[in-house]
């Protein structure tokens, strides 16, 4: 068996693994926050600092990772990752103030990239001709963390409480990371033909057309996630109270159901009409998802609409990645992916923080009204910065 072949088998099931820790925690931050004894009229935002804090972490500190991962490899970026969030996951199990949290959660942001290092192992490490299509795979098996995550977090938090279910998720962190340390392979290290500093890797990256329409894309797929994921289940359990915990875990983990069962299709469409073509249609479709989630005040037909909304929005990373491996520079793709997570997390971090205010004002389907705003106008910004593309080889 080729040893990229082999890759793709072990990174998926510990990619899974680490995604599953991630969404089995995630989705329950709030309500964790809110059982530390934080006032209800400071709830709102003491969420938004926790999730952006992580963002700021990683919108600080991914770059150099990147970087790294360029100079030394991405399998010690990796195992750097695994063990650095397995540390901060047994961490918050024993935080006992917001504060104390936020601390951790920009931890988190500024050590860990596990995921994002498997990605740009996957696509260096693999022939060109078919590095998308592993790439969508794992991204896709990534996705189902999301969907089983939300359900077995909320069942390890009826039997062990949020404390126990971050616990778990350590364990399920540090036994991926010694997995990949014992079976994952990196033979090609395609080192930098000049050594360059993070200012001109940024100069680099934002005066190419290309790569600048790619980090809005990545910084408008995050602002998605990020602006709507830390209230959803507020919101759900606000309009539908009686709903049991699994169904608000369900309608939760659905854009992850869509991503599974659509990002081959976008990835495939993306190699026959062009990556870029997938990108603007996402964004505008996911933008006129999100307005009409604003007015939806039925569970099942927001979850419907949700789902229909991460169909497009699914487009979006597997075109991205299409892009990177197939037009960015391999000496230089490390990099790439480095400051692609931090334009993503600059995204992330503005959102809850705006989020925040927003639902301080007007309710939490003013977000939605904001991100469908967002996704739209940006759909205009990445279709104006196309335009000035340098032709394909």
């Amino acid at each position: 068996m080729p040893y990229y072949r082999r890759n793709i088998y072990v990174l998926s099931i510990t990619i899974g693994l680490a995604s599953l820790s991630w969404y089995q925690v995630i989705p329950f931050l709030p309500l964790f926050i809110g059982e530390m004894g934080t006032p209800r009229t400071m709830l709102p935002y003491w969420v938004g600092v926790a999730f952006a804090a992580q963002s700021l972490g990683s919108m600080l500190f991914q770059p150099l990772w990147g970087k790294l991962a360029d100079s030394y490899g991405r399998k010690p970026m990796i195992l750097r990752a695994g063990f650095c969030l397995s540390i901060i996951y047994f961490s918050m199990s024993v935080c006992r103030t917001p504060w104390q949290l936020a601390i951790l959660r920009f931890l988190n942001g500024a050590l860990t990239g596990y995921i994002p290092g498997s990605y740009a192992l996957i696509a260096t490490n693999t022939p060109e001709e078919i590095a998308p299509q592993y790439v969508a795979t794992a991204q896709a098996v990534s996705n189902i963390g999301l969907i089983a995550g939300p359900a077995l977090g909320g069942l390890l938090a009826s039997l062990v409480g949020f404390r126990g279910s971050m616990l778990v998720a350590g364990a399920a962190v540090l036994l991926s990371t010694l997995v990949v340390l014992c079976l994952v392979e990196e033979r090609n290290r395609v080192r930098p033909d000049t050594q360059t500093g993070l200012a001109a890797d940024f100069r680099t990256a934002l005066c190419s057309p290309l790569q600048l329409s790619i980090l809005f894309a990545v910084m408008f797929a995050w602002i998605f996630g990020s602006a709507i994921s830390p209230y959803l289940t507020l919101h759900l359990k606000g309009f539908n109270s009686g709903a049991p915990e699994w169904i608000v875990g369900v309608v939760y983990s659905l854009p992850a159901v869509s991503f599974i069962l659509t990002a081959r299709w976008w990835t495939s469409l993306g190699e026959k009409w062009g990556y870029q073509r997938s990108i603007e249609i996402g964004l505008i479709g996911g933008g006129i998802g999100s307005l009409v989630l604003a007015f939806v005040h039925n569970i099942w037909i927001f979850g419907a609409v949700y789902f229909a909304t991460g169909v497009f929005v699914s487009a979006l990373s597997p075109s991205i990645s299409g892009l990177t491996i197939s037009r960015i520079e391999e000496s230089f793709r490390g990099r790439a992916y480095g400051i692609q997570q931090s334009a993503g997390t600059f995204g992330g971090f503005i959102a809850p923080l705006v989020a925040a205010k927003v639902s301080a004002v007007w309710g939490i389907p003013g977000i939605f009204v904001f991100v469908g705003t967002v996704l739209i106008v940006g759909s205009a910004i990445f279709r104006s910065l196309v335009k000035r593309w340098p032709r394909a080889a």
